[in-house]
């Protein structure tokens, strides 16, 4: 395992912490320009997708298989599942976001797939070029991709709801 650490390149423990970052700071209930709302889905939906790309190639089954646990997983969270307490200022442009831990959860299980893959291919393991894996790690990637989709669904539907329905919700602390 020493070996696996050693041999990794100083910018993924660098990903590894700004994640860590970007998760810790959605435990926590703040006020967020659009933008910034927004960036989070997109940039993971990317990071996920890019993962796919970087372990696969460019390849139509593992871009399917990404795309279908994406869809699937974006229309069931969003639907069954929706981020409660979501609501936007139009006059602002803000969003008030609830805090929650589940975002960290999916960006460890993104970033951990994704150097759980690496290793595999550094060391040689041949399972994980097989077409069941590849469309198993592919389906993963894609979920993973289909939370945040789901979270991006969510704030577009909160910010077309009635302006009357910002209530900004006290916060512990700034954000």
């Amino acid at each position: 395992m020493l070996q696996i650490l050693t041999h990794t390149p100083p910018w993924v423990f660098l990903l590894f912490a700004v994640l860590l970052a970007f998760g810790l700071l959605q435990t926590r209930s703040r006020s967020a320009k659009r933008f910034l709302a927004y960036f989070l889905p997109a940039g993971m939906i990317l990071l996920s997708f890019f993962g796919v790309q970087s372990s696969f190639g460019m390849k139509l089954m593992p871009i399917a298989f990404w795309a279908l646990g994406l869809i699937f997983v974006a229309l069931v969270c969003a639907r069954f599942f929706p981020l409660r307490g979501v609501s936007y200022d139009a006059g602002r442009m803000t969003f008030f976001l609830p805090g929650t831990w589940l975002p960290l959860v999916v960006m460890m299980g993104i970033f951990f797939t994704k150097y759980a893959v690496a290793v595999m291919h550094g060391l040689g393991v041949a399972l994980v070029d097989g077409p069941v894996a590849r469309a198993l790690l592919s389906l993963a990637y894609g979920g993973f991709s289909g939370y945040f989709a789901a979270r991006a669904l969510n704030l577009i539907a909160a910010s077309r709801a009635p302006r009357d329905s910002f209530k900004p919700k006290p916060l512990h602390g700034s954000a």
